[in-house]
């Protein structure tokens, strides 16, 4: 039983994520004939691995003297951690081999629930040419949960052929691949005992170039210079991932090299654009949300405690109590609907509107009244900082009326008040290659496959499923972000009102490594807005 139908079983894990950073130490042109790791330190050594890809909610994390998957919240249509090995590639012209300890000992128990642990080969011309090897669990069309190892041969992602031990029926066991350099064949093993040594059973055979395997031959299309890459994965559908439910152990590699180069021919990476808050000309996105206590600036000068919340949409609401001011029942909590913050002008706008009945000192009081300002700090006299604007209002005080028209407002703020205003956001960009399923199962590469995760400046994080982006030379990329999850919220929902575009999104190889070189990026959230230059979000 395959983890997946033909074709579609890891359309994520097979993506460019690897080593688009190789390590700095490894200038040298000799040859590892043995390198490992065994997770015992529970530290990620940063000269063998690369950064995480990760698709939805998957995690790898070392741990408990190995290396765990993990899935908190379950995605659609599923999970991805790949952790790309950067300390040695794997010579076309020399013969190499890869092995480590598999665990898997969840139950899958609905027809769309499946998982995978395992790791990957690459082509260094096609992320999508590559062969896998993997232990899973599966409840895929129904039936009881089963286990069982899987290898299959891929060609831009789609499958090619390639073994499956069926219901296996075990949670522990041992994958192999050895590359035959003289017939260009890579074999696959498994082992399903580690504990009592190995021993070795072959699950399936690939001619890479065009003959010789069992199962598949293809044609990488490689010389005697080029390297294969290495992943390793966890991967899940629809269902939720403990710690200690999924891990793998005692990784061991010979033969591997000193890589010559980046193996991505395609702009693939995780890119990381952050709101750069020492740029003034930038239009912030802000969030107001926070408690303010001070002393009011009017002559009575009563202490206040409030609670404001912006929502989503940039409303806000205010909860809270001011000496001698009670509602209409009596109650000194006051609860009221304060408005909102817009963009105006390219700032972050208080838009504030609101209407009091109940009483002022046990004096019958009615207030409505609406002002608006940016919301920035500025100097109200003295070297004071506070806020400005300009406002209007009709009151009525014990059958007295007050009112005012379009009158300049700048208020102190109370201590600590400006530390509330928070505008900080990020984005993370996963771009790897992508394949689009034609008839016959034949495929064909179309663009890049994008996804996002928006952390907003309340905190909140919104995360857009991988979709295919096609890229216009002229132009570049173009990628419109629109309801995604709100995966902070419980349970998790849709968020219809935070939005990102990117357009003329382009990239350049420096160093080995893919970054944006291009790109005008329009931002919409908490009811604000913004364009500016994709290249003023990007870090150091």
């Amino acid at each position: 039983m395959k983890t997946f139908p033909p074709g579609t079983r890891r359309i994520f894990a097979l993506f460019l994520s690897l080593g688009l950073v190789y390590t700095a130490a490894l200038c040298s042109n000799r040859s590892f004939a043995f390198s490992l790791d065994d997770f015992n330190d529970n530290v990620k050594d940063a000269s063998k691995w690369g950064l995480d890809t990760i698709v939805g909610h998957g995690v790898l994390t070392e741990k408990n003297q190995r290396l765990e998957y993990t899935c908190s919240i379950p995605s659609v249509p599923e999970d991805d951690a790949i952790r790309p090995w950067v300390f040695t590639q794997f010579p076309y012209d020399t013969d190499w081999e890869i092995q480590m300890d598999t665990v898997n000992t969840t139950s899958p128990f609905t027809p769309f629930q499946v998982n995978s642990l395992g790791f990957t080969i690459q082509s260094p011309h096609n992320a999508l040419d590559d062969v896998y090897l993997e232990l899973y669990a599966s409840d895929l069309g129904g039936g009881p949960p089963r286990t069982g190892f899987s290898a299959q041969l891929e060609i831009n992602g789609v499958n090619q052929g390639g073994g499956d031990t069926g219901e296996a029926l075990t949670t522990t066991g041992a994958v192999r691949m050895r590359w035959n350099s003289v017939t260009k064949v890579l074999t696959c093993f498994y082992d399903t005992n580690p504990a009592d040594g190995y021993q070795w059973i072959e699950l399936a055979s690939f001619g890479l170039a065009g003959s010789g395997g069992t199962n598949a031959n293809v044609d990488f299309a490689m010389t005697d210079t080029d390297q294969f890459s290495l992943t390793l994965y966890g991967f899940s559908a629809g269902m939720i991932v403990t710690s200690g439910q999924i891990f793998m152990d005692n990784f061991i590699e010979t033969g591997g090299v000193v890589p010559s180069g980046p193996p991505s021919p395609v702009p693939v990476g995780s890119f990381h654009f952050g709101f750069p808050s020492n740029n003034p000309l930038l239009t912030a996105i802000l969030d107001v949300t926070g408690n303010y206590r001070g002393v009011s600036p009017t002559s009575s000068n009563r202490n206040y405690n409030i609670d404001v919340a912006e929502d989503e949409s940039g409303k806000c609401a205010v909860m809270g109590t001011m000496d001698g001011i009670k509602d209409a029942n009596g109650n000194p909590e006051i609860s009221v609907s304060a408005g909102a913050i817009a963009t105006v002008n390219g700032e972050p706008t208080a838009q504030l509107n609101g209407s009091f009945t109940g009483t002022r000192d046990d004096v019958n009081t009615t207030f409505s009244g609406m002002a608006e300002g940016p919301v920035k700090a500025i100097d109200v006299g003295g070297g004071t900082q506070g806020v400005g604007g300009t406002g209007s209002y009709s009151s009525n005080i014990g059958g007295v009326p007050f009112a005012g028209t379009n009158l300049p407002i700048r208020v102190a703020a109370p201590p600590g008040a400006l530390d509330n205003l928070k505008k900080d956001w990020s984005l993370r960009l996963d771009v790897r290659a992508s394949a689009a399923k034609g008839k016959k199962g034949k495929g064909k590469s179309k663009g890049q496959l994008m996804s996002a995760e928006l952390l907003l400046p309340n905190g909140d994080t919104i995360a857009y499923p991988g979709r295919t982006v096609k890229s216009s030379k002229k132009k570049g990329f173009t990628l419109s972000l629109t309801n995604g999850t709100n995966v902070s919220a419980n349970p998790p929902a849709i968020d219809t009102k935070s939005s990102i575009m990117i357009t003329g999104l382009q990239f350049v190889q420096q160093g080995g490594v893919w970054q944006p070189n291009a790109g005008i990026i329009t931002y919409h959230f908490l009811g604000q807005q913004g364009t500016a230059n994709l290249l003023d979000f990007v870090g150091p």
